[in-house]
Parts: structure tokens; sequence; C-alpha cells
């Protein structure tokens, strides 16, 4: 089954980072804004991989979710609250920008900020 642009976005950013491998450039860019840049496929699959073992250790509820795409873009806006094994909680808002070329993710950029807990 092929994936359109919005379903590999989609996917990425609710970490089913797998699903999209076979959708990215060999020559990607994965920025991280105020934390690292990754560039290649490999680097970006290797980040991919030590996300998702975050991800097996906390709950992350999406709380919002909304994808808007372009012809060569698609941008998706997301929030989640992530607690972990000992109850801890943190809110995220995130934004994450990708740029597509011959049906491959050629770059992401990725926004992150925590908000303040009520």
């Amino acid at each position: 089954m092929s994936l359109d642009t919005h379903q590999i976005a989609d996917a990425f950013s609710s970490k089913r980072y797998a699903v999209t491998y076979p959708y990215m450039a060999d020559g990607i860019k994965w920025n991280i804004i105020g934390r690292e840049e990754l560039v290649g496929r490999e680097a970006v699959i290797a980040r991919c991989a030590k996300a998702a073992q975050f991800h097996e250790t906390v709950s992350t509820p999406f709380t919002k979710l909304e994808i808007h795409r372009a012809e060569t873009c698609v941008v998706v806006e997301g929030a989640a609250q992530f607690q972990d094994q000992q109850n801890q909680s943190s809110s995220v808002a995130s934004c994450d920008v990708y740029q597509v070329s011959d049906e491959r993710l050629v770059e992401i950029t990725s926004y992150a900020i925590e908000l303040n807990n009520p």
C-alpha cells in the first residue's frame, strides 16, 4: 500500500516512524529546532528509533492534531501530554513542517515547546 504525503506526515507526527522509512529521501534533513540537525536517511532513522524507545516508556495522548497541506509541504500542528511511569507529566505543543519532492520526504523541521501545567 502506498501512502500519500498527508498520510506520511500524519504517521511521522503520530510517532509511527517505521511506516515513513520507505518514503525518506537518502539526503533527508531533520532539523529539531533548538536541539539538533540530522542529515541523511540513516541518521534520521537512528533518531526515530531512539524516540520510539522513549515513547514506549510514556503515555502520550494527543489532544490536538491539525494537518495542513500545500503542493510540496505538509504542516502538522499537535499537542500532547506525556506521563511517565512515575506519574510525572508534561504538556507539549508542536509543529512539524514536511518538505516533499518526488513523493519523498526531503526535509522535516520540528518545533516543540513545553506548556505550563495548570
